[in-house]
């Protein structure tokens, strides 16, 4: 069985061949450390689409494969609109955004917009410094994925692997848990070929309704029969909240221990036990 990994955000300055070596690695420590270090390992290889958010070279005789967004864009109403609703799952109720002062940001933010701002600090209130900062970003990038042009350039990078014949298993991070939902229950992709049998969504943000209303899934989360679904989620993952399982029935959420300082991490989501229990239990190896 191949295994095929579709990464989060922030992974612009990176590549295929090295995300790909990543996860491997970290797969491998999984298998072994919880199945023994003769445990055999399934080939791995992470679908790569990061190079389309990366901050356009700006040195003479660029390419011409720049990205199409990156952060600096301005925002559109509607993105206004879908990071203000995002960002305000992480508010305190008895905090109004509008009475906050945005000064301690800091300077390097000067395109986003004061009521953004303002939700911006919010977050930090409820949660910590620069956790606002982080989920911003974060919600940008679920934007552009579903509601502009970049969506349909990001499942032509992903679609070779996930349609990769034979059997496989997918491991899918953060907004690439996003991307493996929406191109597995669209008609226009769907899950591809025979031998897609299991999804692992780790750090997936999915439970957050501005995503789910984006895909038309305001409904109970499925996928296509046939198609098992593991979510993984840590303690401390903002993006990953308390897991999928409120949303989608039929998944079989599993709580992690990433640690403390970097939960979200899909290096740490891939080392963990459910998973190589799983990738045993199925037979990939």
């Amino acid at each position: 069985m191949h295994v095929v990994g579709i990464h989060g955000i922030w992974q612009g300055n990176t590549t295929a061949v090295k995300l790909s070596a990543d996860w491997a690695g970290a797969l491998t420590k999984g298998l072994r450390t919880h199945h023994g270090p003769a445990c055999p390992i399934p080939p791995l290889k992470v679908a790569y689409y990061g190079n389309l958010f990366r901050t356009p070279s700006k040195r003479l005789g660029a390419q011409d494969d720049t990205p199409l967004v990156d952060d600096t864009d301005p925002f559109t109403e509607q993105e206004e609109a879908f990071v203000l609703d995002t960002l305000a799952q992480y508010t305190p109720a008895d905090l109004d955004p509008e009475q906050l002062e945005t000064e301690t940001l800091g300077l390097g933010i000067p395109y986003i917009p004061r009521p953004v701002a303002q939700a911006v600090v919010a977050v930090d209130h409820k949660i910590g410094r620069d956790t606002g900062r982080r989920l911003l970003r974060f919600a940008r990038q679920v934007y552009r994925y579903l509601h502009h042009d970049i969506g349909e350039r990001i499942r032509a990078e992903v679609r070779t692997e996930l349609h990769r014949p034979g059997p496989r298993l997918v491991i899918a991070h953060s907004l690439g848990s996003v991307i493996a939902f929406d191109m597995l229950t669209r008609d226009d992709t769907g899950p591809g070929p025979d031998g897609l049998t299991t999804l692992v969504t780790c750090g997936s943000p999915l439970a957050w309704p501005t995503i789910r209303h984006s895909l038309g899934q305001d409904a109970a989360l499925q996928l296509p029969d046939g198609i098992e679904w593991l979510n993984l989620h840590a303690a401390g993952d903002i993006v990953a909240q308390s897991g999928l399982a409120a949303v989608a029935p039929a998944v079989r959420d599993e709580p992690v221990s990433n640690g403390i300082s970097n939960p979200h991490s899909a290096l740490r989501y891939v080392e963990k036990q459910p998973l190589a229990d799983l990738i045993v239990k199925t037979g990939a190896l």
